[in-house]
């Protein structure tokens, strides 16, 4: 387990909090799992979604009733790329931690809840399928990356994926 950074009081979620950006081949509790995403390789080229309403991102999502969270990476990897995967290995996760009560009508575990990476290789191509979420689907080069806001503002997490894929762990 290696922590690679923490964010603190992140607005999107109940303040104060803290979130923990950790590498890691464990999953952590299933209980309080509640997304999954894939940092998805072909080759170097990394694989990304744009998203209608917050740009480039990786992809993933919720995960459903009864599913494992390696089936929701698999399954919103493809709703949102129409990528499919090989196999996906445990990379790391997201360890959120609310320090205040839990609000009314907060659908998240609470205090701490997770949100898991898995690295994976792009096996193929399916033709893309605009759809209300996602708009687009891009593979982006060590080059490229580096001009996309998700890679700059998660550097650290993206750079430990492309070190991996390098050294043949995908």
């Amino acid at each position: 387990m290696k922590i690679l950074r923490i964010d603190r009081d992140i607005a999107w979620l109940p303040q104060p909090n803290e979130a923990h950006y950790i590498l890691d081949d464990a999953l952590p509790p299933l209980d309080l799992t509640t997304t999954a995403f894939a940092l998805a390789f072909d080759g170097d080229r990394f694989l990304m979604t744009r998203l209608a309403h917050r740009g480039w991102d990786i992809p993933g999502g919720h995960l459903e009733p009864g599913e494992t969270p390696l089936e929701t990476a698999r399954r919103e990897t493809y709703e949102e790329t129409r990528a499919r995967l090989g196999e996906l290995w445990p990379f790391g996760y997201q360890k959120i931690v609310i320090d205040a009560p839990k609000p009314e009508g907060y659908p998240y575990p609470h205090p701490v809840a997770y949100q898991v990476f898995f690295l994976a290789t792009v096996v193929r191509l399916d033709p893309f399928v605009v759809t209300e979420e996602a708009v687009e689907r891009g593979l982006f080069s060590p080059a490229e990356a580096q001009a996309v806001d998700w890679i700059q503002r998660y550097r650290e997490l993206y750079d430990a994926a492309l070190a991996a894929a390098g050294q043949g762990k995908v």
